[in-house]
């Protein structure tokens, strides 16, 4: 027998390969489809903005800063942005990696149907802060600032930072602070800042020991 020629001589060969290779015309014809349609299994493919350069806590987002990438609808994070207008303008409460899709708790939104708790990332907390008048960090606060946390207690008075570089949440004009006196009769004012649960309970007890105040920090000390 030559070679091939058994090969051509089964009907069933012929078959069988036959079917195998309309198998696999079918599950390509599927595939391109579902390419098309977006209805595959991991769902609907969907644009996002995403950034465009690493972004530092406090830099405020521009269009520059912005890209889009193609996501699915299936593994999409929650509280993805799907609109670059809603992060435009905003400022980086932590570092944004490039490529990163930007997210409700990543920027300042002030959007009336964002709740505020969506903004803090799973590890943190916000701590609402009593800040003196005489904080050498006051009013001029904006969300996405970092600051340090200094406390002063003892007598006499003695300072220690207690934190450095604390992302701050929310600031003046904001629904969270409100304007009130302290002992002293000075004008003193809340900040929401973005902490450790165990930095949370340090604050607690260093504002029931004595007086705490907030010093601003430059962008290149920012924390991630």
């Amino acid at each position: 027998m030559k070679p091939g020629e058994f090969i051509r001589s089964q009907p069933a060969f012929h078959t069988a390969l036959g079917v195998f290779f309309a198998i696999v015309a079918g599950l390509l014809a599927l595939g391109y489809l579902a390419r098309l349609t977006g209805s595959g299994s991991d769902g609907r493919t969907l644009e996002v903005p995403v950034a465009a350069r690493d972004i530092l806590p406090g830099e405020t987002v521009t269009a520059e800063m912005i890209a889009t990438a193609e996501t699915s609808e299936r593994y999409m994070v929650p509280g993805t942005s799907r609109d670059d207008r809603s992060v435009k303008g905003e400022r980086a409460l932590r570092f944004i990696g490039k490529g990163e899709p930007f997210t409700v708790s990543a920027v300042t939104g002030r959007g009336a149907n964002i709740a505020l708790s969506s903004r803090i990332p799973p590890e943190y907390r916000a701590y609402s802060l009593m800040v003196s008048g005489g904080s050498s960090a006051g009013p001029e606060l904006q969300p996405g600032d970092a600051v340090d946390v200094l406390a002063t207690t003892g007598e006499p008075p003695r300072t220690v930072t207690l934190l450095r570089a604390r992302s701050v949440l929310e600031t003046s004009g904001d629904s969270i602070r409100q304007a009130q006196d302290d002992a002293a009769g000075n004008q003193a004012t809340r900040v929401l800042l973005l902490v450790t649960p165990q930095e949370a309970e340090m604050l607690a007890q260093a504002e029931y020991s004595g007086a705490l105040s907030l010093a601003l920090c430059p962008l290149a000390e920012r924390s991630e």
